[in-house]
Protein backbone atom coordinates (compact mmCIF):
# COMPACT_ATOMS: atom_id res chain seq x y z
CA UNK A 1 0.00 0.00 0.00
CA UNK A 2 2.67 2.07 1.04
CA UNK A 3 4.47 1.41 -2.40
CA UNK A 4 1.06 2.25 -4.51
CA UNK A 5 0.71 5.93 -2.36
CA UNK A 6 4.66 6.63 -3.07
CA UNK A 7 4.26 5.76 -6.70
CA UNK A 8 0.98 8.14 -6.98
CA UNK A 9 2.88 10.67 -5.29
CA UNK A 10 6.18 10.55 -7.69
CA UNK A 11 3.61 10.66 -10.51
CA UNK A 12 2.03 13.76 -8.79
CA UNK A 13 5.44 15.22 -8.53
CA UNK A 14 6.58 14.60 -11.87
CA UNK A 15 3.18 15.55 -13.65
CA UNK A 16 3.34 19.02 -11.14
CA UNK A 17 7.17 19.40 -12.73
CA UNK A 18 6.42 18.53 -16.24
CA UNK A 19 3.57 21.50 -15.34
CA UNK A 20 6.25 24.06 -13.98
CA UNK A 21 8.53 23.37 -16.91
CA UNK A 22 6.11 23.98 -19.38
CA UNK A 23 4.85 26.94 -17.59
CA UNK A 24 8.70 28.13 -17.44
CA UNK A 25 9.61 27.37 -20.58
CA UNK A 26 6.01 29.53 -21.89
CA UNK A 27 7.41 31.96 -20.08
CA UNK A 28 11.17 32.19 -21.40
CA UNK A 29 9.59 32.05 -25.00
CA UNK A 30 6.97 35.37 -23.75
CA UNK A 31 10.22 36.73 -22.39
CA UNK A 32 12.10 35.91 -25.50
CA UNK A 33 9.22 37.46 -28.19
CA UNK A 34 9.07 40.69 -25.73
CA UNK A 35 12.74 41.13 -25.99
CA UNK A 36 12.40 41.03 -29.62
CA UNK A 37 9.77 43.44 -29.86
CA UNK A 38 11.76 45.77 -27.36
CA UNK A 39 14.77 45.04 -29.74
CA UNK A 40 12.77 46.02 -32.93
CA UNK A 41 11.14 49.12 -31.09
CA UNK A 42 14.58 50.32 -30.15
CA UNK A 43 15.85 50.31 -33.46
CA UNK A 44 12.74 51.77 -34.71
CA UNK A 45 13.35 54.88 -31.97
CA UNK A 46 16.95 54.26 -33.22
CA UNK A 47 15.54 55.15 -36.82
CA UNK A 48 13.46 57.71 -35.95
CA UNK A 49 16.14 59.72 -33.52
CA UNK A 50 18.33 59.41 -36.94
CA UNK A 51 15.88 61.36 -38.65
CA UNK A 52 15.22 63.69 -36.04
CA UNK A 53 18.49 64.85 -35.92
CA UNK A 54 19.00 65.07 -40.33
CA UNK A 55 15.96 67.17 -39.74
CA UNK A 56 16.93 69.22 -37.05
CA UNK A 57 20.40 69.75 -38.66
CA UNK A 58 18.50 71.01 -42.06
CA UNK A 59 16.21 73.27 -40.45
CA UNK A 60 19.99 74.66 -38.41
CA UNK A 61 21.60 75.39 -41.76
CA UNK A 62 18.43 77.00 -42.42
CA UNK A 63 18.01 79.13 -40.23
CA UNK A 64 18.69 82.53 -40.33
CA UNK A 65 21.58 82.84 -38.08
CA UNK A 66 23.41 80.03 -40.13
CA UNK A 67 22.39 81.65 -43.02
CA UNK A 68 23.95 84.75 -41.75
CA UNK A 69 26.90 83.53 -40.51
CA UNK A 70 27.31 81.36 -44.09
CA UNK A 71 26.81 84.76 -46.46
CA UNK A 72 28.83 86.74 -44.18
CA UNK A 73 31.72 83.71 -44.78
CA UNK A 74 30.95 84.63 -48.09
CA UNK A 75 31.30 87.93 -48.50
CA UNK A 76 35.03 87.58 -46.50
CA UNK A 77 35.91 85.09 -49.05
CA UNK A 78 34.90 87.65 -51.87
CA UNK A 79 36.16 90.50 -49.96
CA UNK A 80 39.23 89.43 -49.83
CA UNK A 81 39.17 88.30 -53.62
CA UNK A 82 38.66 91.91 -54.68
CA UNK A 83 40.87 93.11 -52.08
CA UNK A 84 43.48 91.12 -53.62
CA UNK A 85 42.67 92.02 -56.88
CA UNK A 86 42.75 95.28 -56.26
CA UNK A 87 46.51 95.18 -54.65
CA UNK A 88 47.74 93.67 -57.74
CA UNK A 89 45.89 96.24 -59.86
CA UNK A 90 47.39 99.41 -58.26
CA UNK A 91 51.22 97.34 -58.25
CA UNK A 92 50.54 96.76 -61.82
CA UNK A 93 49.20 100.50 -62.32
CA UNK A 94 52.03 102.24 -60.40
CA UNK A 95 54.14 100.23 -62.38
CA UNK A 96 52.07 101.29 -65.73
CA UNK A 97 52.69 104.81 -64.33
CA UNK A 98 55.84 104.71 -63.98
CA UNK A 99 56.92 103.12 -66.86
CA UNK A 100 54.68 106.23 -69.00
CA UNK A 101 56.69 108.94 -66.75
CA UNK A 102 60.11 107.21 -68.30
CA UNK A 103 58.73 106.96 -71.83
CA UNK A 104 57.42 110.92 -71.24
CA UNK A 105 60.34 111.81 -69.87
CA UNK A 106 62.52 109.85 -73.29
CA UNK A 107 60.05 111.86 -75.85
CA UNK A 108 60.74 114.97 -74.33
CA UNK A 109 64.30 114.38 -74.63
CA UNK A 110 64.20 112.69 -78.15
CA UNK A 111 62.53 116.36 -79.09
CA UNK A 112 64.95 118.51 -76.92
CA UNK A 113 67.74 116.60 -79.10
CA UNK A 114 65.32 117.26 -82.87
CA UNK A 115 64.91 120.61 -81.82
CA UNK A 116 68.49 121.89 -81.27
CA UNK A 117 69.24 119.79 -84.06
CA UNK A 118 66.72 121.81 -86.28
CA UNK A 119 67.66 125.29 -84.30
CA UNK A 120 71.94 124.28 -85.42
CA UNK A 121 70.86 123.34 -89.30
CA UNK A 122 68.61 127.15 -89.41
CA UNK A 123 71.91 128.43 -87.96
CA UNK A 124 73.47 127.01 -90.24
CA UNK A 125 71.75 128.30 -93.37
CA UNK A 126 71.43 131.94 -91.74
CA UNK A 127 75.01 132.29 -91.20
CA UNK A 128 76.18 129.84 -93.57
CA UNK A 129 79.95 129.31 -93.12
CA UNK A 130 79.86 131.88 -90.33
CA UNK A 131 78.09 128.99 -88.05
CA UNK A 132 81.66 127.49 -87.47
CA UNK A 133 82.53 130.50 -85.66
CA UNK A 134 79.65 130.03 -83.46
CA UNK A 135 80.30 126.54 -82.31
CA UNK A 136 83.17 124.48 -81.26
CA UNK A 137 83.51 121.01 -82.77
CA UNK A 138 82.57 119.19 -79.41
CA UNK A 139 79.85 121.55 -78.52
CA UNK A 140 77.25 119.63 -75.95
CA UNK A 141 73.43 120.68 -74.93
CA UNK A 142 72.79 122.35 -71.50
CA UNK A 143 69.30 122.72 -70.34
CA UNK A 144 69.30 125.79 -67.17
CA UNK A 145 66.37 126.67 -65.49
CA UNK A 146 66.95 130.52 -65.21
CA UNK A 147 64.16 132.48 -63.09
CA UNK A 148 60.41 132.34 -61.90
CA UNK A 149 57.61 133.99 -64.29
CA UNK A 150 54.46 135.15 -61.98
CA UNK A 151 51.11 134.52 -63.50
CA UNK A 152 47.38 136.34 -62.14
CA UNK A 153 45.46 136.05 -65.22
CA UNK A 154 46.18 132.50 -66.50
CA UNK A 155 48.40 133.86 -69.77
CA UNK A 156 51.76 134.97 -70.53
CA UNK A 157 53.07 137.06 -73.63
CA UNK A 158 56.28 137.52 -75.07
CA UNK A 159 57.60 141.03 -76.35
CA UNK A 160 60.21 143.09 -76.91
CA UNK A 161 60.10 145.64 -73.95
CA UNK A 162 60.55 148.84 -75.88
CA UNK A 163 56.80 148.38 -77.70
CA UNK A 164 55.38 148.53 -74.50
CA UNK A 165 55.43 152.51 -74.42
CA UNK A 166 55.34 153.22 -77.97
CA UNK A 167 52.88 150.17 -79.42
CA UNK A 168 50.68 149.28 -75.84
CA UNK A 169 46.98 150.41 -75.91
CA UNK A 170 44.36 150.24 -73.24
CA UNK A 171 41.49 148.66 -74.55
CA UNK A 172 39.13 147.44 -72.32
CA UNK A 173 38.52 143.60 -72.37
CA UNK A 174 34.61 142.50 -72.07
CA UNK A 175 34.34 138.89 -70.81
CA UNK A 176 31.66 137.26 -72.79
CA UNK A 177 30.39 133.79 -72.38
CA UNK A 178 27.07 132.56 -73.73
CA UNK A 179 25.41 129.13 -73.20
CA UNK A 180 22.95 127.58 -74.99
CA UNK A 181 19.96 125.18 -73.87
CA UNK A 182 20.34 122.26 -75.72
CA UNK A 183 16.63 121.98 -75.44
CA UNK A 184 15.14 125.01 -76.02
CA UNK A 185 17.81 127.10 -77.40
CA UNK A 186 17.59 130.08 -74.66
CA UNK A 187 21.05 131.68 -74.85
CA UNK A 188 22.10 132.83 -71.48
CA UNK A 189 24.73 135.35 -70.26
CA UNK A 190 27.64 135.48 -68.20
CA UNK A 191 27.66 138.43 -65.56
CA UNK A 192 23.87 139.11 -67.02
CA UNK A 193 21.69 135.73 -66.54
CA UNK A 194 23.84 134.85 -64.02
CA UNK A 195 27.19 135.82 -61.69
CA UNK A 196 28.99 132.28 -60.60
CA UNK A 197 29.24 129.40 -62.52
CA UNK A 198 27.92 127.46 -59.39
CA UNK A 199 24.69 129.19 -58.91
CA UNK A 200 21.36 128.08 -60.54
CA UNK A 201 19.77 130.40 -63.44
CA UNK A 202 16.15 131.24 -62.60
CA UNK A 203 13.98 128.38 -64.05
CA UNK A 204 16.87 125.80 -63.65
CA UNK A 205 17.47 123.40 -60.20
CA UNK A 206 21.03 123.04 -61.02
CA UNK A 207 23.90 125.09 -60.99
CA UNK A 208 25.64 126.06 -64.32
CA UNK A 209 28.35 123.45 -63.61
CA UNK A 210 25.67 121.08 -63.25
CA UNK A 211 23.89 121.91 -66.76
CA UNK A 212 27.46 122.22 -68.69
CA UNK A 213 28.20 118.62 -67.19
CA UNK A 214 25.29 117.03 -68.36
CA UNK A 215 24.83 118.91 -71.63
CA UNK A 216 22.11 120.68 -71.22
CA UNK A 217 24.16 124.19 -71.71
CA UNK A 218 26.52 124.45 -74.11
CA UNK A 219 29.06 127.05 -74.67
CA UNK A 220 29.17 129.14 -77.77
CA UNK A 221 32.07 130.25 -79.12
CA UNK A 222 32.34 133.81 -80.32
CA UNK A 223 35.11 134.90 -82.70
CA UNK A 224 37.14 137.63 -81.20
CA UNK A 225 40.11 137.46 -83.69
CA UNK A 226 39.49 140.93 -85.06
CA UNK A 227 39.63 142.24 -81.48
CA UNK A 228 43.05 140.83 -80.83
CA UNK A 229 45.77 143.86 -80.38
CA UNK A 230 48.65 144.75 -78.42
CA UNK A 231 46.74 145.00 -75.22
CA UNK A 232 45.57 143.05 -71.71
CA UNK A 233 42.29 142.87 -73.75
CA UNK A 234 43.67 141.74 -76.91
CA UNK A 235 46.14 139.06 -75.06
CA UNK A 236 42.51 137.77 -73.24
CA UNK A 237 40.88 137.29 -76.83
CA UNK A 238 43.80 135.71 -77.70
CA UNK A 239 43.79 133.30 -75.08
CA UNK A 240 40.33 132.45 -74.97
CA UNK A 241 40.24 131.33 -78.61
CA UNK A 242 39.70 128.06 -79.48
CA UNK A 243 43.28 127.65 -80.05
CA UNK A 244 44.83 129.17 -76.52
CA UNK A 245 47.29 131.66 -78.05
CA UNK A 246 47.38 134.39 -80.64
CA UNK A 247 49.85 136.85 -82.03
CA UNK A 248 49.30 140.49 -81.47
CA UNK A 249 49.55 143.05 -84.18
CA UNK A 250 51.47 146.31 -84.21
CA UNK A 251 48.73 149.68 -84.35
CA UNK A 252 49.37 149.73 -87.88
CA UNK A 253 48.05 146.31 -88.53
CA UNK A 254 51.47 143.93 -88.61
CA UNK A 255 52.48 141.22 -87.09
CA UNK A 256 55.20 141.05 -84.21
CA UNK A 257 54.07 143.06 -81.88
CA UNK A 258 54.14 140.17 -79.30
CA UNK A 259 52.07 137.12 -78.78
CA UNK A 260 50.23 135.52 -75.92
CA UNK A 261 49.04 132.35 -74.53
CA UNK A 262 47.31 130.70 -71.92
CA UNK A 263 49.01 128.65 -69.47
CA UNK A 264 47.69 125.28 -68.68
CA UNK A 265 47.23 125.59 -64.77
CA UNK A 266 45.58 128.79 -64.54
CA UNK A 267 47.70 131.41 -61.97
CA UNK A 268 51.17 130.62 -60.67
CA UNK A 269 54.65 130.69 -60.44
CA UNK A 270 56.26 129.15 -63.58
CA UNK A 271 60.26 127.88 -64.36
CA UNK A 272 61.56 129.17 -67.85
CA UNK A 273 64.54 127.07 -69.03
CA UNK A 274 67.55 127.62 -71.23
CA UNK A 275 69.28 125.84 -73.87
CA UNK A 276 72.69 126.73 -74.27
CA UNK A 277 75.07 124.87 -77.37
CA UNK A 278 78.77 125.00 -76.56
CA UNK A 279 77.80 127.29 -73.93
CA UNK A 280 75.94 129.62 -76.45
CA UNK A 281 71.57 130.36 -75.64
CA UNK A 282 70.49 129.26 -78.04
CA UNK A 283 66.67 128.32 -77.29
CA UNK A 284 64.40 129.82 -74.00
CA UNK A 285 61.05 127.52 -72.64
CA UNK A 286 58.50 127.93 -70.19
CA UNK A 287 56.75 124.46 -68.93
CA UNK A 288 53.17 125.61 -68.87
CA UNK A 289 51.80 123.13 -66.38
Amino acid sequence: MNEIISYIQLTANAFALSVAAWIYLAYVKNLNSTVGLKEEQVKIVEKQLVYLKDRLSEMEKRSPENMEKLLNERIRIREDELNRLNDDKKDHQKEIEIRNEQLHRLKNELEKTKDIRRTIELLDLNFENESDDLFSADAELEIEEIGLVAVDSGQLMICDPCYINSEWQGDEFEDIRLLKDSETGDIYQFRKDFSHYDEKIIGFNKTVNELVALGQLESIEIDMSDKINFSYAGACYATNSKNGYGSMPFKLGHEGAGIAITTLLGDGMYPVYAEKYDGKLVRVYVNLM
